[in-house]
């Protein structure tokens, strides 16, 4: 009906600025479907008023034109009621771009964590039940709520074999190198970096933009998801979660306020995290540097 109107713009000033005064014939025609289901759906359009009937006092629709054929009058369906609503349309179709990109992410999250899973199993039958799920739910487009429970079911089973593993290796290496140096033990190192401890001092004068962001947090649940809000604005991808099973809240804390406080002059932020990590992972840099740098 739009492409019938005679103007760029729907608009009052004119008859045939907002009235479609073409057939129901003329319109199937050009849509390709029947005329039954134009009429069906013009029906349907009056009926949410998005859309407003216009017509003579035989019910016809027409238009008069004057010498030099412009319309000066017309009857038919006048489409000012959806230009009215236009910016509705615009804010609906912004929410529903939205939740589509939300649910995707969240998807890709579970798709993500699932791959992790496996690689941490040798075993894939002691979650064979898990992955079954998984994976139908991911074939019949489930919503946002069934992929949220299946992505902390999936992160409770990755947390508990990640903390079973470095319990293991822990014990194994106290009783095998218990004599060694700690710098020369990669998995005391790692348990010292998960214990790393920070004072309100230093996080508010090395991360003032962090604190910023987390000064009204309610509660340590609260604080942890406007963390994962800004890790998500920084797009950092699973590097992010994955954090969460191999290093303490600590210095997760830092080295995201470490990249939040300069994200305008980092390129890649995903990269960037990598990068970090490893190095603090390698012993090359301690996280107190994180402080030390940031402060000066």
């Amino acid at each position: 009906m739009i492409s019938f109107v005679g103007s760029d713009q729907i608009a009052a000033d004119q008859d045939d600025h907002h009235i479609c005064f073409a057939s129901n014939a003329a319109i199937a025609k050009r849509t390709h479907v029947s005329v039954q289901t134009v009429e069906r759906h013009i029906s349907t359009l009056v009926e949410l008023g998005l859309i407003r009937r216009v017509m003579s006092a035989n019910g016809k629709r027409w238009a008069r034109r004057d010498r030099q054929g412009r319309v000066v009058a017309a009857t038919g369906l006048s489409l000012m009621p959806l230009s009215e609503r236009h910016a509705l349309f615009i804010q609906e179709a912004q929410k529903h771009a939205d939740r589509v990109l939300e649910f995707t992410v969240l998807r890709d999250k579970v798709s993500a964590a699932l791959a992790r899973l496996r690689d941490l199993v040798a075993d894939d039958t002691t979650i064979s039940d898990l992955m079954v799920t998984v994976r139908n739910a991911l074939r019949r487009k489930p919503d946002a709520i069934v992929l949220g429970e299946l992505l902390a079911e999936i992160s409770v089973e990755i947390s508990q074999i990640t903390q079973a593993d470095t319990e293991d290796l822990r014990a194994n290496d106290h009783e095998n190198e218990g004599h060694k140096e700690d710098s020369l033990n990669p998995i005391v190192k790692k348990e010292k970096h998960s214990q790393v401890q920070v004072s309100p001092d230093q996080m508010e004068r090395s991360f003032p933009r962090l604190c910023s962001e987390l000064r009204f947090a309610r509660d340590q649940a609260h604080c942890d998801r406007l963390m994962d809000d800004i890790a998500e604005y920084l797009r950092l991808g699973q590097t992010w979660y994955a954090m969460k099973s191999t290093h303490g809240p600590a210095l997760r804390f830092m080295v995201l306020g470490y990249i939040f406080q300069r994200a305008e002059n980092i390129k890649s932020h995903q990269a960037y995290l990598i990068s970090l990590t490893s190095k603090i992972d390698r012993g090359d840099m301690q996280p107190t540097a994180l402080l030390t740098q940031n402060s000066k």
